[in-house]
Order: C-alpha cells, then sequence, then structure tokens
C-alpha cells in the first residue's frame, strides 16, 4: 500500500491575494471562489479581541482554520493584527475555514470554493 500526503502549506509565490477582516461579527469575506492548483495568500487581519477580554489568554484574538483536508491555522491573530499563510488549493469543491476559539459564540465561520 503506498500512501502520498500532501502539504497545502507553501513559500511558493501567490498567484492572488485574499484580504480577509476577522471579528465577532464573523468574517469578510465569508464566501472566496479560487482556480485548483492556485496558490493564495491568505491576509487575515482581527478587527476585535475575539472571545477573551484578557490579552495574555490562550484564547485571546481570532484564528483562521481551513479545516481537512487542508487542515491549516493560522492561531492567535491579535486585535490590529494581520497575519498570513500561502496555501496551494489542490482539493476542488466546498471547503469550510472557522475560528475554532469562537465558532460557539461567534458566526465565525466561511466558506472556499477551488472550481
Amino acid at each position: 500500500m503506498l500512501i502520498i500526503l500532501s502539504c497545502t502549506k507553501t513559500e511558493e509565490k501567490p498567484d492572488l491575494v485574499v484580504d480577509i477582516k476577522v471579528s465577532k461579527n464573523g468574517y469578510e469575506p465569508n464566501v472566496i471562489t479560487v482556480e485548483r492548483n492556485k496558490v493564495v495568500l491568505f491576509r487575515i487581519t482581527a478587527v476585535d479581541e475575539g472571545i477573551e477580554q484578557e490579552p495574555n489568554s490562550k484564547y485571546y484574538g481570532h484564528c483562521f482554520y481551513i479545516l481537512p483536508p487542508y487542515d491549516v491555522m493560522v492561531e492567535n491573530i491579535k486585535n490590529g493584527e494581520t497575519r498570513e499563510v500561502k496555501v496551494k488549493m489542490i482539493y476542488p469543491g466546498h471547503h469550510i475555514f472557522t475560528c475554532p476559539y469562537c465558532v460557539d459564540f461567534f458566526p465565525t465561520k466561511g466558506d472556499i470554493y477551488v472550481k
């Protein structure tokens, strides 16, 4: 049996940039459509503190997590901070991104469609 695992996080030059703002009101934009095999630079900016008010708490800030099969996470994006991640969009179809910290409290969920 041969199992091939591929990592979608990459250092390749991006084909496009997607700027995302995350807050207690959710992601903006919350629907993203990209072409398969393109490298996307996601720039995520937190515009509030997330569920926790204490800056030293593990749960202060937001996350950007693209669920498997991508399984790409950017954690602890603090209020006013922008974090980046490059992802090669190799899996076609509908995929979900979310903030695992906030998802039970706020509408922090979005959709990525890979064509």
